[in-house]
């Protein structure tokens, strides 16, 4: 598995909000996309992720904003 995009926080927290509050993500909770790791916080966070339509594009440009 690949190094996890966003030093490891929670890609889901990530696409509702700044990184500043975003938790760290677990391991355990991790996901694979196009040759990309993202790690979650929970099991729902991740169900969410994948669920709803934009959720890693959101997250990506949050994550470039700083």
């Amino acid at each position: 598995m690949a190094a996890p995009e966003f030093d490891g926080k929670c890609a889901f927290a990530l696409s509702l909000g700044p990184a500043s509050k975003a938790p760290a993500g677990k391991p355990e909770h991790a996901l694979e996309i196009d040759g990309k790791t993202y790690y979650f916080s929970g099991a729902v966070p991740k169900f969410l992720f994948r669920l709803i339509p934009g959720s890693r594009e959101r997250a990506d440009r949050r994550w470039t904003a700083g």
